[in-house]
């Protein structure tokens, strides 16, 4: 029995290292990323001129300058072509039959 003490004794001790461990890793990497947050910071104010609230400005319309559709874009639904086909004139282009209707016998 008391093997078995000592045993959980040395494991409870390993999971207090480890929970150590993680704790200040987590921290380190916390620290880690507020550094490469600062550096994107930096470098977006070097890339833009400017800092602050005049950065977020400056992304924000950016942002929305690119989400708005440009003029001379046609979506694919704006086809010009389908106001100018006569539909009895379209009717037998696709077909392999000289019959409109083939089983019509």
């Amino acid at each position: 029995m008391a093997d078995i003490a000592k045993k959980i004794s040395k494991l409870d001790e390993k999971i207090g290292k480890l929970k150590e461990r993680i704790k200040s890793d987590t921290a380190e990497c916390e620290k880690l990323s507020e550094q490469k947050a600062l550096l994107i910071y930096q470098s977006l104010c070097k890339q833009y001129s400017c800092e602050g609230q005049a950065l977020a400005d400056m992304i924000a319309r950016e942002h929305e300058q690119a989400a708005m559709p440009v003029a001379d874009e046609k979506s694919v639904s704006d086809n010009s072509y389908a106001d100018d086909a006569d539909e009895e004139e379209m009717l037998g282009q696709t077909s392999f039959f000289e019959k409109n209707d083939p089983y019509s016998d």
